[in-house]
């Protein structure tokens, strides 16, 4: 399934599903507007858009279109190296609960090195 977003902020490129959730893609570009001033000698892609990745695949997984999810809460979030222009992260994500809350825990990752580990609650419509 291919991303469609509210411009500008696209956080996940495609959603694939997997045994217990889903494989969110994420190619951070160079041009995008996040990077810009972040870091300037050293592009590093904000963990905050990791977290937005998350939500915008977990949106795509339940049902196909953006929205209708939001952040309930952050139990962790743990980023263990950078993530930079020109990078692919892979956002695996296992799903547990049911509406109208569900749980994530997600490995980041990038050409198979752990980036972030992040567990979150969601509120999801309907």
């Amino acid at each position: 399934m291919t991303a469609s977003r509210r411009l500008p902020l696209i956080a996940v490129d495609a959603v694939d599903p997997a045994e217990g959730g889903f494989v969110g893609r994420k190619h951070v570009r160079a041009g995008e507007p996040c990077l810009a001033g972040h870091f300037p000698s050293l592009a590093v892609y904000p963990g905050v858009f990791l977290i937005e990745g998350v939500q915008q695949a977990l949106e795509l997984h339940l049902d196909g279109v953006p929205g209708g999810v939001e952040l309930a809460s952050v139990e962790s979030a743990r980023f263990s190296r950078p993530v930079l222009a020109g990078d692919e992260v892979l956002l695996a994500t296992r799903v547990t609960g049911e509406r109208p809350l569900l749980s994530t825990s997600t490995t980041c990752t990038v050409d198979g090195a752990t980036c972030a580990r992040i567990t979150a609650t969601w509120r999801c419509a309907g």
